[in-house]
């Protein structure tokens, strides 16, 4: 199946967030288990601004991952190669992530912002992009 423009670029603009998230841990937190398994060492840039410091310390890479997410969902969606579960089950990926840090099953920090900027992402690429909407049959 050979796809449209819009959908490289939309696997484009997924690609290009993600590595934005990798390079914001790359110079804000070298120190994350992914970096080390890689064999990446670098000393942390940093910023002397306190809000700024804790924005790309704590939350950019957490949005630049969602954003992502949910454009490839977008695009799955679209083309129909997942189901309504697909989407959810997707969509609910960041909040599994978030349980599974505060159970202390993954490495990371559980944050309640995190959940609140996930719900923030998530309802905003659902209002604008009709694919996303979750339409219940009734029987």
């Amino acid at each position: 199946m050979k796809l449209s423009f819009k959908y490289y670029l939309i696997f484009s603009v997924a690609g290009i967030s993600l590595l934005a998230g990798y390079f914001n841990y790359l110079f804000f937190q070298p120190d994350i288990i992914l970096l080390k398994i890689m064999g990446v060492h670098v000393n942390a840039y940093n910023i002397k601004n306190n809000f700024m410091l804790h924005f790309f310390t704590g939350y950019f890479s957490d949005i630049a991952w969602c954003f992502a997410l949910c454009c490839i969902v977008f695009a799955f969606a679209e083309l129909k190669y997942i189901s309504y579960s697909g989407k959810i089950l997707l969509l609910l990926l960041p909040f599994i992530t978030e349980a599974l840090q505060y159970n202390g099953v993954i490495n990371g920090t559980f944050d309640w912002l995190d959940i609140f900027t996930y719900i923030i992402i998530i309802t905003v690429f659902v209002l604008f992009f009709p694919s996303l909407k979750f339409y219940y049959v009734i029987i």
